[in-house]
């Protein structure tokens, strides 16, 4: 049976059932209708006029906040149609009530109140997630990265206005991620300020990006391997040399590698030495566990430091390369700790870099400089997973993010070395599950719990669903 109960709805399907719940508690005779335009989604107020049904513009915007204020105004619309002799009078008392605020917006909004559209938008917008939180610094530093920073350029007292916008955007390099951002700022900007003709002046723009960062490290298992012995060979009982933090980052680092977790999602791991239960009453073991056999880790929304991670909560499996079984073992994962941080500042910014920041100036100690980009230890893991013959979409969903995202960049930081791993030591002899179910049925392994077992976890399944193919039900 289909739940459609709000809690189970996400994004725009939760928005969707909002706005059907509040034309329901349309006033008789008045009615909300749905408009999309290229720049923007709107709300229309349908009614009857002396003979004819219009449908009218109400300068409300499809999100959460536009759909009750166009109730609103749906009601203050179908008390008015009772006061009126005259469609003269009603047309004048619509302009000047319903409209009066879309009126500012289009001929007279300065960039200072578009802006706080914006970012009103921004803030109350209904997203998978949830609505964003003001106090968190993680979508501060959100709201400043993807819009903050270009609407800063703009000249805050002018009127809304195509020529500063187009100043703005020029000044960044063309071909660049900067410059592509910038764009769709200011086609954000446009959009939700209902300024059609900006929007369609901004939408000529090729914002493609051409140019990309030229100094992108790459590291294989060796060097990851090499690296550690570097940093841990220093002196054990000298303190300037910190030898239990070194231990710890260097636990943050293998988390990397084995997980492909981002330097920020290892800080929100739930059950590094503890279980962790899910919301379904499913319980993960610690990874200290000896019954944990599948080594899955629980990835937070939060990090230790309140920043939430950028993929939310999911769980993540070990992607380790065929002819290093023991590699689990070998980067002491299973005993690991993660290192202490503490916060100096209050700057939403600097809290949400302060893991890589930290990650950054240590290696940059302790290597010279040789290393610092700690993401390919991501990418790194991402390849571990293909050599191991782990799917495209496992591999996905276990690093947080889309096939096509792991299909694209995470190709980019391939070294002559991993690529020769990956043709020389790639585990290709796999055969395809229902091979290997047919061959299992003719071996009479249905009731044998070790093949069972076996099977389960070659091919990343539960005992039940091999259980289940070899029975057929």
């Amino acid at each position: 049976m289909r739940d459609d109960s709000s809690d189970n709805l996400i994004g725009f399907e939760r928005l969707l059932a909002l706005f059907k719940d509040v034309q329901k508690q349309a006033p008789p005779g008045v009615g909300l209708k749905r408009e999309t335009k290229p720049y923007g989604t709107y709300i229309l107020i349908q009614f009857k006029l002396g003979t004819k049904r219009v449908a009218k513009a109400c300068g409300c915007t499809f999100t959460q906040l536009g759909i009750v204020e166009a109730l609103q105004k749906a009601k203050k619309v179908a008390e008015a149609l009772n006061s009126f002799s005259t469609e003269t009078e009603f047309w004048s008392w619509y302009d000047q009530t319903i409209l009066a605020k879309n009126i500012i917006q289009n001929n007279l909004i300065t960039f200072k109140q578009s802006i706080q559209v914006a970012e009103d938008y921004f803030w109350n917008n209904v997203r998978k997630k949830g609505v964003r939180d003001k106090s968190n610094p993680s979508h501060q530093s959100c709201w400043n990265d993807a819009y903050g920073r270009f609407y800063k350029s703009l000249p805050l007292d002018k009127v809304f206005n195509i020529t500063d916008i187009l100043q703005v955007i020029n000044s960044k390099e063309k071909g660049t991620k900067n410059f592509k951002m910038c764009v769709r700022a200011m086609k954000k900007l446009a959009q939700l300020n209902n300024q059609e003709n900006s929007y369609k002046e901004l939408e000529k723009i090729n914002a493609t990006q051409v140019k990309f960062k030229q100094d992108l490290q790459n590291i294989s298992l060796d060097d990851f391997l090499q690296m550690r012995e570097q940093i841990l060979d220093v002196p054990a009982n000298d303190k300037r040399y910190r030898i239990e933090s070194r231990k710890s980052w260097l636990f943050v680092f293998s988390m990397q590698v084995i997980y492909g977790l981002r330097i920020s999602e290892v800080f929100a791991v739930k059950n590094i030495d503890q279980p962790f239960t899910t919301k379904d009453g499913v319980t993960i073991p610690a990874l200290n566990d000896p019954t944990n056999l599948g080594m899955v880790v629980v990835v937070g929304n939060e990090t230790l430091l309140g920043t939430t991670t950028k993929t939310g909560y999911r769980l993540s499996i070990p992607l380790v390369p065929p002819k290093h079984n023991d590699l689990i073992n070998k980067l002491e994962i299973k005993s690991g700790q993660l290192p202490t941080l503490t916060l100096n500042t209050d700057n939403p910014v600097s809290i949400r870099h302060k893991y890589t920041k930290t990650a950054r100036n240590n290696l940059t100690t302790w290597l010279k400089g040789k290393f610092t980009q700690t993401h390919a230890l991501r990418h790194l893991s991402n390849l571990h997973g293909i050599m191991s013959n782990v799917s495209l979409e496992k591999r996905a969903m276990s690093l947080g993010h889309s096939p096509a995202m792991n299909d694209s960049t995470y190709k980019k930081r391939r070294t002559t070395q991993t690529t020769l791993d990956l043709l020389t030591q790639s585990n290709n002899q796999v055969i395809p599950l229902q091979s290997a179910i047919t061959i299992a049925k003719q071996l009479g392994c249905a009731d044998d719990k070790k093949s069972v077992k076996l099977l389960a976890a070659i091919f990343g399944l539960t005992e039940g669903e091999i259980s289940s193919l070899l029975t057929g039900n």
